[in-house]
C-alpha cells in the first residue's frame, strides 16, 4: 500500500506540471471572457457599476498571467533543481490563490451579494481539486470561505461601502443579521460539498490510473518475460534440432542400404518393418527440418532480406513442381494470374516456401475436383489465393489451424505430417507485412488467402 501512494504521489507531480501549463492556458480565455463580458453587460443594461474600474481589475488577469507564463517557461528549464516538484505545487496553489482574490475584488465592485456570479468560486474548487492535493484544495476552500464572508461582515456592517448592481435591489438588506447567516451557510455549504465530491472522484481516478499504471508494468514485464522464454526455448530447439538431425540421417540412410541391397536376403516380414521404419524416419527428419525453419524464423524476429519479387515466375515454377503429383490423383491444376502483375515486396526464398507449402497442401489433402491458384493485384497488395475441393476443415479447427503441430481430425486419417506448414507461412506472411486468411467447410475444400505488399522504390 505504501509503495502504491509513493507511485501515486510521483504520477500526481508529474501531471501537476502539465496541468499548471493548462490552467496558465486556461486563464487567457478566462480574462479575455471576463473583460468581454464587462462591457457588453455595462454597454446593454442601466446597471450601477463603475465598468471602467471592472476592466481595470480584469486587466490584471492578464498582467498575472503573463508573469504566471514567463516564470513556468523558466521552471521548465530548471527540473534539475533542489525541490522542484515542491516549487511547481506552490505555483499552482499561488495561482488559484491569487485568482480567487481577483474573483472576490471584482465580485465586491460588481454588487457584492447581489453579484451571482459568486458561484463562480465553484469552479475555482473544481479546478483546485484537479490541479491539488487534498489538503490544498481544502485550504483553497476556506480562503474562498473567508474572502467570501469578510466582504458580507465587512458590507453588512458598513465598514466598507456597498457597491450595488441593480437599482431595484434593498440596500437595507445587506444589514440583516438572517440574510448574512442564510447567505454565508449556503455559500459555505455549497464551496466545502464540491471540493469534497471533486476531491474524491479526483483522488479515485487518480487511483485508478496508478492501478491502470501498475498493470501495465506488470504486463509489460511479463511479455518481456514470455518473449526471453520463446526465445530460449527457440535456440534450446534449434540446438536439439540440429544434434537429431544427424544421427536420424544416418539411420535412414542405414535402412535404405539394407533396404537396397540386401532385400531379397531378408523376410518380407522384415522388410516390410524396415520399409516402415524409413518412413517414418522420414518424416521425423521432415519435422526436423521444418522445427529449424520455424525457430530460425522466429529467433530473426520476423527480419527478411526483401528485395522487389517477380510472383508470376515463382509461382509458375511450383505449379510445374506440382503438377505430375496432381495428374497422378487426376486433379485439375488450375492456374489463374493476372497479367502485368506487380513486383511484391519481400525474401524470395521466404515466398516461395508460402507458396509451395500453400500448394503441397492442397494438392495433398484433395483426392478428386480441383486445386486452383489465382493471383491479383490490388492498391498496397497483391492477393494470392489457393482453392482446393479437398477434406476442408470445421469453424473449431480452422481457429487453431496455424497453431504449431495442430493437424486437423481429417488430416490424421488419412494422411502424414508435422503439423507446422501453416505456423511457417504465417510467420513468414506476418514478417513480410502481410495477412493471411483462411476459409473452409468440411467436405467442400478450402480456400487460403495471403496479401502481400506491393514492392514501392520510393521507399
Amino acid at each position: 500500500m505504501k509503495k502504491t501512494i509513493e507511485k501515486l504521489s510521483l504520477t500526481y507531480r508529474d501531471e501537476l506540471v502539465d496541468r499548471v501549463g493548462w490552467l496558465v492556458r486556461l486563464r487567457w480565455a478566462a480574462a479575455f471572457g471576463v473583460s468581454s463580458t464587462i462591457l457588453l453587460v455595462t454597454s446593454l443594461f442601466d446597471l450601477l457599476i463603475d465598468g471602467h474600474r471592472l476592466l481595470l481589475i480584469s486587466s490584471s488577469i492578464f498582467i498575472f498571467n503573463a508573469l504566471y507564463q514567463a516564470y513556468l517557461k523558466w521552471l521548465l528549464t530548471r527540473r534539475d533543481m533542489p525541490g522542484w516538484h515542491q516549487r511547481v505545487a506552490l505555483f499552482a496553489n499561488l495561482q488559484i490563490s491569487v485568482d480567487l482574490i481577483i474573483l472576490i475584488v471584482l465580485i465586491y465592485y460588481s454588487g457584492g451579494a447581489e453579484n451571482p456570479f459568486y458561484f463562480y468560486f465553484i469552479f475555482h474548487m473544481i479546478i483546485a481539486s484537479i490541479l491539488l492535493s487534498n489538503a490544498a484544495s481544502y485550504f483553497q476552500a476556506t480562503l474562498a470561505v473567508v474572502l467570501f464572508n469578510l466582504m458580507l461582515l465587512l458590507e453588512g456592517y458598513g465598514l466598507i461601502p456597498h457597491h450595488r448592481l441593480f437599482p431595484f435591489f434593498e440596500e437595507a438588506i445587506y444589514g440583516h443579521p438572517l440574510f448574512l447567516i442564510g447567505l454565508s451557510t449556503v455559500f459555505v455549504s455549497t464551496i466545502y460539498l464540491s471540493v469534497y465530491m471533486a476531491t474524491s472522484i479526483t483522488s479515485r481516478l487518480r487511483m485508478r490510473e496508478e492501478q491502470l499504471i501498475d498493470l501495465k508494468d506488470s504486463l509489460e514485464r511479463a511479455n518481456d518475460e514470455l518473449k526471453r522464454v520463446h526465445e530460449f526455448r527457440s535456440r534450446f530447439i534449434l540446438r536439439v534440432e540440429h544434434e537429431l538431425k544427424a544421427p536420424l540421417a544416418a539411420i535412414q540412410s542405414l535402412i535404405a542400404v539394407i533396404l537396397t541391397s540386401f532385400s531379397r536376403e531378408i523376410s518380407p516380414k522384415v522388410n516390410e518393418l524396415l520399409s516402415r521404419a524409413e518412413k517414418r524416419t522420414h518424416i521425423l527428419l521432415e519435422m526436423i527440418r521444418e522445427l529449424l525453419e520455424l525457430s530460425r524464423l522466429q529467433i530473426a524476429g520476423h527480419r527478411f532480406e526483401k528485395q522487389p519479387v517477380e510472383l508470376e515466375p515463382l509461382l509458375s515454377r511450383q505449379i510445374e513442381i506440382l503438377r505430375a503429383q496432381a495428374e497422378h490423383k487426376s486433379l485439375a491444376l488450375i492456374r489463374k494470374i493476372a497479367p502485368g502483375l506487380p513486383k511484391i515486396s519481400g525474401d524470395p526464398r521466404a515466398i516461395e516456401q508460402v507458396a509451395m507449402n500453400l500448394l503441397s497442401n492442397a494438392v495433398k489433402y484433395t483426392e478428386s475436383g480441383r486445386v486452383e491458384i489465382e493471383a491479383e493485384a490490388g492498391e498496397k497488395f497483391v492477393r494470392l489465393t489457393v482453392t482446393d475441393t479437398g477434406i476442408g476443415m470445421s469453424p473449431e479447427e480452422l481457429n487453431r489451424i496455424f497453431e504449431e503441430f495442430y493437424r486437423t481430425s481429417g488430416a490424421k486419417e488419412k494422411y502424414e505430417g508435422t503439423g507446422l506448414g501453416l505456423s511457417i507461412v504465417k510467420e513468414i506472411v506476418e514478417g513480410h507485412g502481410g495477412k493471411i486468411e483462411v476459409d473452409s467447410s468440411p467436405g467442400k475444400g478450402s480456400r487460403f488467402s495471403v496479401l502481400l505488399p506491393v514492392f514501392d522504390s520510393r521507399a
